[in-house]
């Protein structure tokens, strides 16, 4: 009969052990893959159309942006504003003289940007005028 008891003490403790460990698990929300979870939304956009590049570009892309992220090799942060600033500069520096000047007055905001990412891009002019003045004679 002790036996019996004991078996019995067990058997409720193992399922008082095993609710308890059920109410936990439900109460921790699942840890959601984040990489998994933006490579279905492109890989939905690229389905319905929704973007602007050939299907079989966009699920390729949208595949090897999931693979990178997998990797730890995705960049996700936006970089800051000096960033691009920086970045932006620093593409001007194979430009030589006054162009190189003129793309450096582009990036700082001067000029007019027309476009945008649904037609293509963006372009950016600048037009400078110069006036020459003659020379008094002598």
């Amino acid at each position: 009969m002790n036996s019996h008891r004991n078996s019995l003490s067990a058997l409720v403790a193992t399922a008082l052990l095993a609710t308890a460990s059920l109410a936990q698990a439900a109460s921790v929300p699942k840890r959601v893959d984040d990489a998994r979870l933006q490579y279905e939304r492109e890989r939905a956009d690229c389905m319905m159309g929704r973007t602007n590049e050939p299907k079989s570009t966009c699920l390729r892309e949208a595949a090897a942006a999931y693979a990178q992220a997998r990797q730890g090799r995705l960049i996700t942060h936006p970089e800051s504003p000096d960033q691009l600033m920086a970045n932006a500069l620093k593409r001007c520096e194979v430009q030589k003289g006054d162009d190189r000047d003129m793309c450096e007055r582009r990036v700082r905001g001067e000029g007019q940007v027309d476009g945008g990412v649904s037609s293509g891009g963006q372009v950016n002019t600048l037009t400078v005028r110069t006036v020459d003045i003659p020379k008094s004679p002598g």
